[in-house]
């Protein structure tokens, strides 16, 4: 799996670029990240549009927790409102918050 994300100065917000299995798509990140913690289902996030975006994860086992964090320079996780529900649709607007899930 492959990931690129931050940049200076974007001036383009076309479409998206696409090429085989790859895709990149430029214009103003509003997006939430989504961090993969190791031993955890697997985070999916997607653009609803209209300043939305849907968080799911598979497997769902019982007892993961989604938490959120609007600063990945500290260990300030909290728990999400949405709790574990599966998917949850979230803001896409800024701040960009990053969402992790978690066993507690």
């Amino acid at each position: 799996m492959y990931a690129l994300s931050g940049t200076i100065g974007q001036h383009d917000a076309g479409g998206p670029l696409t090429n085989g299995p790859y895709a990149l798509t430029g214009g103003f990140w509003a997006l939430p990240i989504v961090v993969q913690t190791a031993g955890t289902p697997t985070l999916v996030i997607e653009a609803l549009g209209a300043g939305q975006a849907r968080i799911s994860w598979t497997p769902n086992p019982p007892g993961f927790v989604l938490q959120e964090n609007a600063n990945l320079a500290t260990t300030n996780w909290v728990n999400s409102p949405s709790g574990a529900s599966n998917p949850v649709t979230v803001p896409a607007t800024l701040p960009v918050k990053a969402y992790r899930l978690v066993k507690p």
